[in-house]
C-alpha cells in the first residue's frame, strides 16, 4: 500500500494556504513557497519536513487540474456560442460525462488500498452511488425534455408546412421551410 502523500496530512488551513499560494504565483516560485510553507509548519507547531519535491508535485497535480478545467471550460463555451441546443444535447453530453467520471471514481474507492477503514470506504461509496443516482435521475428528465422539445418542433413544422402548402407554396419551398424548422440541412 502506498504511504499517505505529507501534503495531504497538512492541517485543512495550511494545504488550502498552499494552495491557493501555488494557483496565485502561477504554480511557480516553488523554493519560495517551499520556504513559507515552513516556516508557517514551524510557527503552527506542526512537526512535519515538506520538501521542495513534493511540492513541486503538488504544484503540477493543480496546475493539471486547472487546465483540464479551463480546457473542458473553453471547449464548453465554443460549442454553446456555435450551435443552438433546444433539445440541450450538450447538457446530456456534459451528464453522461460527469456520470462517467463519478463512476470511474467509485471504482477508484473500491479498489483504494489506503482507505483501510471499512466505515469510511462505505460512506465514500455511499455518497458516489448517492451522486450516481441523482445523475441518472437528471439524465431521464433530461431525455422525457428532449423528446417533448422534438415532439413540438415536429408539430410546429407539420402546421407550418400544412400552411404553407394551403397558402400555394411550391413542394420545395414548404420543404425548405420545414427542414428549416426542424434544424435538417439540406
Amino acid at each position: 500500500m502506498p504511504p499517505v502523500p505529507k501534503i495531504a496530512k497538512l492541517p485543512e488551513e495550511i494545504r488550502r494556504w498552499l494552495h491557493e499560494t501555488l494557483v496565485q504565483r502561477a504554480f511557480g516560485d516553488i523554493v519560495s513557497v517551499t520556504e513559507e510553507l515552513q516556516e508557517m509548519l514551524r510557527q503552527a507547531g506542526v512537526a512535519m519536513y515538506i520538501g521542495k519535491s513534493a511540492v513541486g508535485a503538488e504544484s503540477l497535480k493543480l496546475k493539471r487540474a486547472a487546465e483540464s478545467i479551463r480546457a473542458t471550460t473553453e471547449a464548453a463555451r465554443l460549442i454553446a456560442d456555435s450551435s443552438r441546443d433546444d433539445a440541450d444535447a450538450r447538457g446530456e453530453a456534459a451528464m453522461a460525462l460527469v456520470q462517467s467520471e463519478v463512476f470511474e471514481l467509485l471504482l477508484q474507492v473500491r479498489e483504494a488500498e489506503t482507505i483501510e477503514d471499512p466505515v469510511v470506504r462505505l460512506g465514500l461509496m455511499s455518497e458516489s452511488a448517492l451522486a450516481l443516482s441523482r445523475l441518472s435521475q437528471a439524465r431521464v428528465r433530461q431525455a422525457k425534455w428532449r423528446v417533448e422539445v422534438e415532439s413540438r418542433v415536429t408539430a410546429a413544422a407539420d402546421a407550418v408546412a400544412k400552411i404553407a402548402r394551403t397558402g400555394g407554396l411550391q413542394p420545395d419551398q414548404v420543404a425548405e421551410i420545414r427542414a428549416q424548422i426542424l434544424g435538417i440541412p439540406r
